[in-house]
């Protein structure tokens, strides 16, 4: 039997959780709680557990006046090896740490940075953002890979101005609007003129001035007004949240703070945040969510744990 990605997600984070240091007898018990909950989040803690194993021999240092004879690695060792690589890189990594490793630009998270490409179009990165252009005759290419840009295209109707973003497809002869994908859902804020935007089954719809857009499960949703004043604050130097579920912050958070954001508990996704924040002070947002909701942040090199306090 398969086990379920997210399942899997979740043991890890309890493994790494109880193995912190910081864990109380609180946690313990919901850990274990979680674990017995039923013959699947079994499946997934032991997988887990053997890998995290795995991963306490391939680290324990070895003793060279011990060593036994060299012998050849039997090769079903391969496949575990390597997903104790992955799992390692997952767990530590911090978050979007290898966008800059194959991308044209890219920011760090808090930094903001401008581009001017040849055709006159400027670019403006949030943090946590890697993309790549291409400028040819025929037509003009962005893709983003994660993050967020605000884009001034250059006009130019001989030559259509192309982004995409996960499913989101977008085109334009020349305008500004502004595209937000955090690896899952794409956001669309169109400024400035009008933009044809589409995903893979879908015809392009007109999103004109002053509306937004969001691509959802791959698909696109409709049209609704833009909220410039939410959506691009970030532009402002600013966080603007309104009664916005305590997952879309930490999505908002990661283009200013380099922690990975680990959920141990799913109810807490959905509690509600207002405030205004400055954006390169993501602590402040963090304190905030403290003080006033019942969640406790339990913070690691790197990661950030989530919990209903």
């Amino acid at each position: 039997m398969t086990t379920d990605s997210s399942l899997l997600a979740q043991a890890r984070e309890w493994r790494v959780l109880l193995h912190s240091g910081r864990a109380t007898a609180a946690d313990h018990l919901a850990a274990k709680a979680w674990r017995e909950r039923s013959p699947a989040h079994e499946q997934a803690a032991g997988e887990v557990d053997r890998l995290w194993a795995l991963l306490g021999q391939v680290e324990q240092p070895a003793n060279p006046r011990t060593l036994p004879p060299p012998r050849r690695r039997s090769a079903r060792w391969a496949v575990p090896l390597a997903s104790a690589a992955l799992l390692l890189l997952a767990l530590w990594l911090p978050q979007g740490a290898w966008l800059g490793w194959y991308a044209d630009v890219a920011t760090a998270p808090g930094e903001v940075r401008t581009v001017e490409l040849e055709d006159g179009s400027i670019l403006t990165l949030n943090g946590a953002t890697a993309l790549d252009w291409t400028l040819g005759d025929g037509r003009r290419t962005v893709r983003l890979y994660r993050g967020e840009v605000d884009l001034q295209v250059a006009k130019d109707a001989s030559r259509p101005f192309i982004v995409e973003a996960g499913p989101a497809r977008i085109r334009v002869t020349g305008t500004r609007f502004d595209v937000d994908y955090d690896g899952r859902d794409v956001v669309l804020a169109v400024t400035e003129g009008q933009v044809q935007a589409s995903d893979a089954a879908s015809q392009p719809l007109a999103v004109g001035a002053n509306q937004q857009v969001h691509w959802r499960a791959d698909r696109m949703q409709q049209v609704q007004p833009l909220d410039a004043r939410q959506q691009l604050a970030w532009q402002r130097g600013k966080l603007v949240f309104r009664a916005q579920p305590l997952s879309e912050v930490f999505a908002a958070l990661e283009h200013s703070q380099r922690q990975r954001v680990i959920f141990l508990d799913d109810s807490v996704r959905e509690l509600k945040v207002t405030g205004v924040f400055a954006h390169d002070d993501p602590q402040a947002v963090l304190r905030a969510i403290e003080s006033n909701l019942p969640v406790r942040l339990v913070r690691l090199p790197g990661l950030l744990l989530v919990s209903r306090g």
